[in-house]
């Protein structure tokens, strides 16, 4: 890769490597990108299996996904509250939606909701919560009919996907004009990822693809034909365990290590607790007038 993927600029130049990966970095937008080679379809379908749910030390993702229910809920009720500041109602899609937990929030709420996801694991179980509502594909490969949402959402998802562009001009075209995107991902710009570098939390190769800014962020979904409505900084309810399992997998460190023997196997390490490191960001955004050809840039 030698230009940038935002501006198309030749500024791009290794930044770093994280856990055997290399960290590509933009001097002219600030973009992060994980150099990556290989079958994005394969290593997705791969990657996120059920261990990536369940604690496997294979995988920087969940300790136990469905039993930190509790932590979930509480921050996909602060997602549902947000929405309702512009949307109190309307047909929802959730991009990456896991096991659902999202989407029975959402429901409760009013909204009428629907979910993808490419985990087979994890759509399993949200098939017995909302049957055929849930589709096991990833985004890029699902099809949806134009204008068939209100809302679209994509939590903690974007910097997943190897062609964001690509995914963000597709919900372009399934979303009505008045409807609304949100999505939510780590914040480069934010004081911790510039003190931290490469040890912020958020860099987490192979499944991190893109590390996003407020800035350039907003100038991807401005090129996709978006207008953002709104940004901010939500914390996250989080159990210890989780936390201390998701450290010694990006961090390897002994005392992240050691945390882990400690909070795994507890009950106080299922206890729910509030962090906001204020490098986070949700942001919400509508399409903007006259660009329903925004696609076809």
């Amino acid at each position: 890769m030698s230009r940038c993927y935002l501006c198309h600029q030749n500024f791009l130049t290794k930044a770093f490597d994280k856990l055997g990966w290399p960290i590509l970095r933009c001097g002219n937008c600030g973009l992060y990108t994980l150099e990556f080679k290989g079958s994005y379809q394969k290593f997705i379908r791969e990657y996120y299996n059920k261990g990536f749910f369940t604690g496997s030390p294979k995988r920087a993702g969940y300790y136990n996904y469905e039993g930190d229910w509790l932590a979930e809920e509480l921050n996909m009720r602060s997602y549902v509250k947000g929405i309702r500041q512009f949307k109190k109602e309307g047909k929802v899609l959730d991009v990456g939606c896991a096991t659902g937990i999202f989407m029975v929030e959402a429901q409760k709420e009013g909204f009428d909701v629907y979910g993808v996801d490419v985990s087979d694991y994890a759509i399993g179980i949200a098939r017995r919560r909302f049957s055929d509502r849930v589709t096991m594909s990833s985004i890029e490969r699902a099809t949806f009919e134009k204008n068939a949402f209100d809302i679209v959402t994509l939590f903690d998802v974007i910097e997943h996907l190897n062609d964001p562009r690509k995914v963000l001009k597709k919900l372009h075209t399934i979303i009505r004009k008045d409807g609304l995107l949100v999505l939510n991902t780590g914040d480069t710009g934010s004081f911790l990822a510039k003190i931290q570098g490469k040890r912020w939390h958020f860099f987490i190769p192979p499944q991190h693809f893109f590390y996003f800014s407020q800035k350039n962020l907003s100038q991807l979904l401005t090129q996709c034909g978006f207008r953002v409505l709104g940004i901010d900084h939500k914390g996250k309810w989080i159990t210890l365990r989780y936390f201390f399992h998701l450290a010694r997998q990006i961090q390897q460190d002994p005392v992240s290590k050691f945390g882990f023997s400690v909070f795994g196997k507890i009950a106080p390490g299922k206890i729910p607790i509030y962090i906001n490191l204020f490098d986070n960001i949700t942001v919400y955004a509508s399409k903007t007038p006259n660009t329903e050809d925004a696609s076809n840039r």
